[in-house]
């Protein structure tokens, strides 16, 4: 037998150190980040629907729906989170979101992020995902009520 050390910690240390790596390349990385620049997974939001709206600033349609989308997270029947179009940052975000009134969510999307929908061509664009975080509906154009109406409906089945 050979003696890899005087005691056996260190290959204990060596061996943990191997199955955090292990471990840690396992997990995704997040897909986005929020306004404080932390990393944010579609897994935080698991058991529950989620819709996911893209928005700029300068987007009149995207400025009006957003008080519609910000009563709709309050309700709590399906998490609401805004991803900023344009290139951004942390603070940047957190300025949006006093500045135009934004309650919900901001979040700047990752470049390398594994999204189960495609950057949008034309905004507002919405994705619902499902509680296990599938795609449901990709809505394109201002929500109105109606629709968002139609969502709850179609979340809750």
């Amino acid at each position: 037998m050979v003696r890899v050390s005087g005691s056996g910690k260190e290959l204990k240390r060596i061996c943990w150190l191997i199955v955090a790596g292990l471990l840690g390349a396992c997990t995704p990385a997040p897909e986005f980040t929020d306004a404080k620049g932390q990393p944010v997974s579609l897994h935080h939001f698991a058991g529950k629907p989620l819709l996911i709206n893209y928005f700029a600033p300068w987007c009149a349609p995207c400025l009006r729906e957003m008080p519609r989308l910000n009563r709709l997270a309050a309700e709590g029947e399906i998490a609401v989170v805004a991803i900023n179009y344009d290139p951004t940052t942390p603070a940047e975000l957190d300025k949006m979101a006093v500045q135009y009134h934004i309650k919900v969510q901001l979040l700047i999307a990752n470049e390398d992020a594994k999204l189960p929908f495609p950057r949008p061509s034309g905004l507002p664009t919405s994705y619902l995902l499902d509680s296990e975080g599938k795609l449901k509906q990709t809505l394109v154009g201002e929500l109105d009520q109606l629709q968002i109406e139609m969502l709850k409906a179609t979340s809750a089945k």
